[in-house]
């Protein structure tokens, strides 16, 4: 799962990492943020209509454009891939609303047998950046005022990873992107089969990230795990 994640790189570098998206990217600065929490804001892309994409900001926690008011969406946050194409929440997402979420890592928690929970900071190992596929609606209020939001799909987490926790974001490349945006669902499974998985590398860190109040760099510092 991912319920944490980190969004630090400026514009030029989400841009460059996207490439060959043709991404539109905000006037505005991306200001770092080492503590994105569910039910707040992060920025998103996801394709323009016209062959392209642009990105902007979502609350995390998919709000379905059918629910009676926005309360649920922290139950949503995370979409498994095994089952999205079917549940109400995603299905019409996984159709035609599909997103990408960069990211610079994400964290974990482990517990150990004394129930003393060790939070862990992923990051990738031979790249600038992760970008995490996700799924986006649009509910809105009686006013008609929208709310955009998003969750991150995942997956089953293997190898050495699996044993911080069984499941993990799934993280796509390059030439996945596009296809990601715009591709007929029929076509995602093949597609997702084939993509190769980014190396991650991680270390402990501090509590304080338990706080989603908390942030700064601080948050990603390694210290000796227990």
């Amino acid at each position: 799962m991912c319920g944490r994640f980190t969004q630090l790189a400026p514009w030029s570098e989400v841009w460059a990492f996207s490439q060959p998206l043709v991404l539109a990217v905000p006037d505005a600065a991306l200001e770092p943020r080492w503590n994105i929490a569910p039910s707040t804001a992060a920025w998103v892309i996801a394709s323009d209509g016209h062959g392209g994409a642009k990105a902007g900001a979502m609350r995390w926690g998919l709000v379905p454009h059918w629910a009676p008011d926005a309360k649920g969406g922290f139950s949503t946050i995370n979409a498994r891939i095994e089952t999205a194409a079917e549940k109400p929440a995603f299905r019409g997402p996984w159709q035609r609303r599909r997103c990408l979420v960069p990211a610079n890592g994400y964290y974990e928690w482990v517990t150990d047998a004394q129930g003393h929970k060790q939070p862990f900071y992923l990051q990738p190992s031979d790249a600038p950046l992760l970008m995490f596929a996700g799924l986006w609606d649009r509910w809105n209020a009686a006013d008609g005022t929208p709310l955009l939001s998003f969750s991150i799909v995942t997956e089953a987490a293997e190898g050495e990873l699996a044993a911080l926790h069984h499941r993990r974001p799934l993280m796509l490349q390059a030439p996945q992107f596009a296809d990601w945006l715009t591709a007929p669902s029929p076509a995602l499974g093949p597609l997702l089969a084939s993509a190769p998985r980014p190396s991650l590398r991680w270390h402990a860190v501090g509590p304080a990230v338990g706080n989603p109040r908390n942030d700064g760099p601080s948050l990603v510092e390694p210290v000796a795990s227990n």
